[in-house]
Order: C-alpha cells, then structure tokens, then sequence
C-alpha cells in the first residue's frame, strides 16, 4: 500500500468542520497531522475518524518511514502504534524527542496490544502526551488531537504575530535612530560649543573648518579669521610643518587600531601661537575620520601653562623633600643606634636579674630552712612571741623567693632563654590535679572549686609545666581576690582542636580603667585588692601563653566579678604569628598575684 497525503474534505457532505478561514491556515498554511501504523487497515480506520476535522494526513508504515516523513514536513500532532516490526513506537518517539526540530510536536501513542501499566509508564517516559488503548472512542481521539492542532495553529499565529512585531519594531527603531542622529548632531554641537578644551577641525590641505569658542580665547583669533585658513598659522613658525605631520602619524595610526602605538603616543606637545606673537605650551590629543577617501582631522587642544608653572613648583618641592629626606634617615641612623644600645641595655639588665636571682636564693632558701626548723621546735620550745616573729619571718622569706622566682622567670623570658618541652597534655585531668595543689589555699579562703567539662576529653600538644604555671596563678588569684566565694572553671573544646580554659571568680571586678594596666610588670591593684604578691604573675603568664602561640584575656565587672580566659591551639609548635598581647597599649588585664 503506498503511503502519502490526504487532504480530507467531505465530498457531497456539506460543508467541513471547520474551513482555512476559520482556523487560521490561510496564514500559517495547511495543518498535517502523521500517521504512524504497520497495519494498513489501522491508518485507514484513522483516516475515517480523523476525516472531520479537515486536516491533512500524512502516513507512514514503519518508525523509520515516519522519521523521514519528519524530514520533509512540519506536523502538529503525531499519532504512533506502540507495537510494530523494526522500529518500534518507543524508539521512534525517543528519536523524535531527541531532534532539536521534532521534540516539540505532540505524540499520542495508540496500542491493541501494549495495556500494562509498564507500557504506559514506558510511552510516557520517551515524551508521550498521550496513551490511548484499542478500542477506544473516535470522538475521544478526534477532541484529543483537535487540541493539539488548535494549539498548532495558535503557536504558528503567534509566530507571524512577532514577525510582524519585529518589523514593525525595525522600523520604529530606524526612525528613533534618525530621530537621535538629529538630536546628537544638536548635541554635538552645543558640546563643541560649550567646550572648555579648544577643538580645531581641518583638512588634509590644513584647512580649518571648526573653531569653536574655546579655541578663540585659547589663540585670542576670532573663528571667522580662522576658519578657511591654514592650521599651520596657530604654531610658531619653526614647528609649523613638523607639527601637522605629527598630527596626522597620529591620527592615522589611532584609526588603523594603535597596533604599533600607545594610546600615550597619541597626546602630542605642541607649542602654540596667539595672536599677539604670544608661545605657550600646549597639549593635544589628535583624530582622523576617513569618508569615503575624504579625510578629516581633529585636534582637542589644552592650554598647560599652568600646569607647566605647577611641574615647575613641585619640582623643587621634591628637591626639597630630598634634601629633608636625608636629613631624617641620618636622624633615623642616629635612632637605631640608640636602640641598638637600649636593647644591649635590656640584656645586660636581662643577665644581671638572672644573676642575682640565683645568688639571692640561697641565703632565703637558708632563712627557709632555718625558720621551719625554729617553727618545729628543733632547736627547743619557742613561746608565742617567738613563734609569731618566726612565723612572720619564714612568710617574708618566702614572699621574697617568689619574687626572686618570678624576676628570673621574666629575665629569662626577654632574653628567649625559656624551653619549651611539648608532649600531649590532657584536660581537664590536668585542672583536676591542680585542684589538689590549690585545695588547701582556697579552704584557708572558703572557697568551693567547681569544674565544668562536656564531652570527651582533650588532648593538646603543648608543654605541661608552662601551662600548670599559668592555671595555677589564676586559680590563685581566683581563690586570693574572690572573698570567700565559689570559684568556676570551665573547659570546653576550640573548633581546630584547641582547648579553652575559664577561670571565674565573684570578687570585687576590676574597673575599666585599671584594666589597661594589670598585665605591666610590677603593677598590683590597690584599695580594692590585696596587696600580697609580686605584680608578676600575670604579665609572666600572658607572655608564656603567647609562646604557646595562644591568648590570655580577661572580662571583668565591677562588684561581679572577673573571668581570665586562657585559649591554647591544638599544637603549640611553630612561630608566633601575631604581636605579643603585652606590646599593645589596649590590653585588659588583672591583679598579678
């Protein structure tokens, strides 16, 4: 059976469904609707229900008939078998759906065979609109591509609707562009007018044919007197020749694009000449519009007098500024010397503390020595005044070896003789034991200690006698300046691995003001505090904390009391990174105990 179009009209039926007039394919041309069935009476079942609609239908017997029909024509709707020989529906429709030109035409899959719902899932997948099962009512089947079609004519119309939109778009736009060309001629001339630079406009003879009025007070020439004459008369006599010439290398190397210049190149220094006989410097950037063999040069001209005067001026403001400059580096030589001598300075005090600091040991740890063994009656019965001077002495003696501890702490410190020994450290097993050391002073105190840790342990790389050094005085200063009451520390693990360490006490505060101090050596709080202590403590630990690479802080409230935050990295090897906390005049601190 040969397959091919068929135009459906009712012969001696009267008059069609619907005409070419009423549907619009007078514009948009005939509507063809494929056929797709191995079976032939199929495809003529399909023609007699589809006859109504009076459209044109194209057949085809195999998937690979109906992909070149789609070669060939624009269709509205596809009507596909599901089961046929080669081919089949799905693989056509997934063909069709896979070409940019096809993948928007409807298909509507119609099967005897194929009911199950794996089928109908399957038609859908490929791109299908439709899944209809034989039998099936031919007024069901002839609204549903009535649809298909109607939507058909409609994006067909709407095409040559926004074809006729862009025509009509095109001829508006050219006449706003006439409309602007107008407007930017008036425009260009009201600028060339108005302009504060002097533009000359001339030929390739050197004739002049624009001078505006910037130009007339630049030259002091009137444009009438200018214009029609030569350009060359506006330089001085010597440079006339040479000057156009460079006007025009310019100009013509600006219009073939700069590929051998930069846009620098095309600023030209120029002198100019008034009319009074007057020179003046002049600076000028040069143009060339070539119409059709007939070219014309534009000049935009600056009067830099001013400008040259000004060069002048901070000329020998930099000659100026040279000769003061080799004054201050001799006084920056004589600056550095100084402080080469104040660092040598800084060591040889740095050495002496170290020094005396060992030799003063060994007579206190003698006085040490000596009151514990008066104070245990070694030596015989001591009555209480005895006792009580005894008591007062070994106190002092004490006081005074921590003070000794702690100046050779700090002098090892500035001289970078302090080792740091890194090993895992493990908290909060590490506050845990230093409760046991503390816990004596804070019941001479009556202070409860409590210890806040969430989670699994922590373990950093850090050196464990430097950081029970610093835990240790705050605890202490804690337990001394908290008046009796609890004590709080917490734990709590940083995001790199780190550890965070609070110590809080609900003493007396520190006030804002005395927060900038505490952290200086030697400095202790007064009416407020006790005045036990060496002023040490914390400047010591805040600096051992920076040669952990972490922070030592502190927040504080008057009458509420105060928390030292102690934040160390997971590990404390490598450089420092940041400036030392003690270096900058905006530190909070506290009591160093």
């Amino acid at each position: 059976m040969s397959t091919g179009a068929t135009p459906l009209s009712r012969r001696g039926q009267g008059t069609p469904a619907s005409t070419p007039a009423q549907d619009g394919e007078s514009g948009v041309g005939p509507v063809e609707i494929l056929l797709v069935d191995d079976r032939p009476e199929n495809l003529l079942a399909l023609e007699a229900i589809l006859e109504p609609l009076n459209k044109t239908l194209i057949k085809a017997h195999s998937g690979d008939e109906a992909l070149r029909k789609l070669l060939l024509h624009d269709f509205a709707v596809i009507l596909l078998d599901v089961q046929m020989p080669g081919i089949n529906g799905f693989e056509t429709a997934r063909l069709i759906k896979s070409r940019e030109r096809t993948k928007y035409i409807p298909i509507i899959f119609l099967t005897a065979i194929s009911k199950d719902e794996a089928y109908v899932f399957q038609g859908y997948s490929v791109g299908a609109v439709d899944y209809l099962a034989k039998p099936f009512q031919p007024d069901i089947l002839r609204s549903k591509v009535s649809v298909f079609v109607d939507l058909y004519l409609k994006q067909k119309q709407l095409s040559e609707q926004q074809l006729l939109l862009r025509a009509s778009e095109v001829r508006e736009l050219e006449l706003k562009h006439k409309l602007e060309i107008t407007e930017s001629e008036a425009r260009f001339s009201e600028i060339v007018a108005s302009a504060m630079d002097a533009i000359v406009v001339f030929d390739t003879d050197g004739r002049i044919s624009l001078f505006n009025t910037a130009a007339e007070r630049m030259f002091g020439l009137p444009a009438d007197d200018a214009i029609g004459h030569d350009v060359r008369k506006l330089m001085p006599e010597p440079l006339r020749q040479d000057s156009l010439d460079r006007v025009c290398r310019a100009s013509e190397a600006a219009q073939r694009g700069g590929d051998t210049e930069t846009p620098e190149e095309h600023i030209l220094s120029l002198s100019g000449l008034r009319a009074s006989g007057e020179e003046f410097p002049i600076e000028a950037t040069a143009s060339c519009l070539d119409v059709r063999g007939m070219r014309t040069y534009t000049l935009i001209l600056r009067d830099i007098s001013e400008r040259k005067r000004a060069e002048a001026a901070l000329k020998a403001q930099a000659e100026s500024l040279e000769r003061a400059m080799a004054d201050l580096k001799g006084l920056n030589d004589e600056l550095a010397d100084r402080q080469a001598e104040l660092e040598r300075a800084m060591a040889a005090r740095s050495r002496f503390y170290a020094s005396m600091s060992h030799e003063l040991r060994t007579p206190i740890n003698a006085v040490l020595g000596y009151s514990t063994l008066l104070l245990e009656n070694i030596y015989g019965p001591l009555n209480d005044k005895q006792a009580e001077g005894i008591t007062r002495t070994h106190k002092a003696a004490k006081h005074l070896l921590e003070l000794v501890n702690d100046v050779l702490d700090l002098s090892k410190i500035e001289a970078g003789k302090i080792d740091l020994r890194l090993q895992p450290v493990y908290f909060p097993s590490l506050i845990e034991d230093l409760f046991v050391t503390v816990r004596p002073l804070a019941d001479q105190y009556g202070s409860e200690l409590t210890l806040e840790h969430d989670g699994e342990p922590v373990k950093v790389v850090s050196d464990p006698r430097r950081l029970r050094q610093i835990l240790l005085n705050l605890l202490s200063n804690a337990i001394k300046f908290g008046k009796g009451k609890p004590i709080h520390v917490s734990a709590r693990p940083r995001d790199d691995g780190g550890i965070v360490i609070e110590v809080t006490d609900q003493g007396e505060g520190i006030a804002p003001a005395d927060q900038a101090k505490i952290f200086d050596e030697f400095v202790q709080l007064g009416k407020t505090q006790l005045t036990e202590g060496t002023g040490l403590g914390l400047p010591i630990s805040r600096r051992l904390a920076e040669m952990l690479r972490g922070e030592l802080e502190v927040t504080s409230e008057v009458g509420k009391g105060s928390t030292f935050r102690l934040s160390i990295p997971a590990s404390s090897d490598g450089p420092v990174t940041r400036a030392p906390k003690h270096a900058e005049s905006s530190d909070v601190a506290h009591v160093a105990g």
